[in-house]
């Protein structure tokens, strides 16, 4: 390896928090006076990211023949966004590639910590969750089954309880094939059917209809929105490129067309509040926000505040679904637990008191 032949690289795909990391240090080397050239070439002699290196050498090789840096991410396909190669390709146009790289940076840096923020948040739910997976497992297949074998030896008359549990355990175990079949087949469907846009819109539409989760997801989106495209608008992206960026960002297909819905409504003349404020999907406090900012020229701030507020809302709704979620789990689970033992342990006790 050039420059540093100990380098220790890492393999796997590439993840945003790996391009935050090296559009920040591509900020840094610019702001510092570094050529781009040199600051990309300085970087990818200390890129511990495998995958990352390869596709910097070939963005490299592309500036050194004469491409731009916007042509050459964009030739990479999906692995850096359509967001940064529009700001780049303004920076270059525009003159500006230092800044638009630092705000570049920033902003993906908050994207990721928000990010990272909601995944720790969920992390403990999720864990106690498979904790309890697990244990019904381990419970159906390997302990219950010895107590129904014990149990069968001797002539006692069983609790309703523990024949039922033991009735539904057998079939669980003696059709565990075709329940397996049964399960991949299902997620198969599941996956198909996502996979097409019908389906993709309908999954959704059904999760912004969820109660709780689904303000929370339109919340999310409608953060990803404001931030992203305040961004493009501040980095000189013609407002409709920067909706149309920003409508893939959203991750959401029924936000995704009204975004591009309410760009077909500017392309047609129209302002972008009241552009967006057709669409129902757009809460009142965006629309309003967008106009004031509109009005008064200031329309990147207005929107990042808007952002602002809407992640802070994300990140206390989370908190309190999650601090609800955990009792919730934990009881629903240890009923079933409960339910379980008790199964097992009622035999034993009506055979203690009959020999007594």
């Amino acid at each position: 390896l050039p420059g540093n032949a100990a380098l220790r690289l890492r393999s796997g795909r590439i993840r945003p928090r790996d391009l935050t990391t090296f559009f920040r240090q591509m900020a840094v080397s610019v702001n510092a006076g570094l050529p781009l050239r040199e600051s990309l070439e300085a970087i990818i002699e200390d890129m511990e990211h495998a995958s990352l290196r390869r596709v910097l050498v070939r963005v490299s090789e592309k500036l050194n023949q004469g491409a731009s840096f916007s042509q050459a991410m964009a030739e990479e396909g999906k692995v850096f966004p359509n967001l940064c190669v529009a700001l780049v390709r303004t920076a270059e146009e525009a003159g500006t590639m230092a800044k638009t790289l630092d705000d570049l940076a920033t902003n993906l840096e908050k994207t990721d910590a928000l990010a990272r923020k909601i995944r720790s948040i969920m992390a403990y739910p999720a864990f106690v969750a498979g904790f309890f997976v697990i244990v019904m497992l381990i419970m159906t297949f390997f302990i219950l089954p010895q107590f129904q074998d014990i149990f069968s030896e001797s002539d006692a008359q069983l609790p309703l309880l523990t024949r039922v549990v033991f009735g539904v355990n057998k079939f669980i175990i003696g059709h565990v094939i075709v329940e397996a079949v049964v399960l991949v087949l299902l997620i198969a469907a599941f996956l198909v059917w996502r996979s097409t846009a019908a389906g993709r819109l309908q999954l959704d539409r059904l999760k912004l209809a969820m109660p709780g989760f689904g303000v929370v997801i339109r919340q999310i989106s409608i953060a990803r929105f404001s931030k992203h495209f305040a961004m493009m608008v501040r980095g000189g992206v013609p407002i409709a490129a920067g909706l149309e960026i920003a409508a893939a960002i959203v991750v959401n297909k029924v936000i995704e067309n009204a975004l591009l819905a309410a760009r077909e409504n500017i392309m047609l003349g129209s302002d972008i509040a009241s552009s967006l404020a057709r669409q129902e999907v757009f809460p009142r406090l965006l629309v309003r926000m967008v106009s004031i900012g509109e009005a008064s020229g200031r329309l990147p701030e207005t929107l990042e505040k808007v952002a602002e507020s809407y992640e802070s809302q994300v990140e206390g709704a989370i908190t309190i679904a999650t601090a609800l979620l955990e009792p919730v789990i934990i009881v629903f689970f240890g009923a079933i637990v409960l339910l379980l033992v008790l199964s097992v342990y009622l035999p034993v006790f009506t055979m203690a008191s009959h020999m007594k």
